[in-house]
């Protein structure tokens, strides 16, 4: 059963996290190292998320549809935390259907 839409999310019991993260070069640097510009993760609200969005909103649109509060970007990540598994096995949201297929289209270790 794969699960596709924010209603179901919210019946199952998931969370949902979104990570804001993105620098710019340090005028400082010699080394060209980034300054972070932006490192803000925000718990979202399962309940008004399907208020808003609607029960079958597709949850690979959610990424695009969010800014974040702090700095006003879009580049944002989205997690899904599933209960019942462990932190590391999080679902992390895959914007377009490009970065799938090349996903899995690498070679297996």
């Amino acid at each position: 059963m794969a699960v596709q839409t924010l209603g179901e999310t919210w019946k199952l019991g998931w969370q949902v996290r979104a990570r804001c993260l993105w620098g710019a070069p340090n005028p400082h640097s010699r080394h060209k190292r980034l300054w972070i510009e932006c490192d803000t993760t925000v718990q979202l609200d399962m309940a008004t998320l399907v208020w808003t969005r609607g029960y079958k909103f597709p949850l690979d649109m959610l990424q695009s549809r969010l800014r974040c509060p702090k700095c006003g970007q879009q580049r944002l990540t989205v997690f899904f935390e599933v209960p019942g598994e462990p932190k590391a096995r999080t679902v992390k949201s895959i914007g377009c259907a490009a970065s799938r297929a090349r996903r899995s289209s690498r070679p297996s270790r």
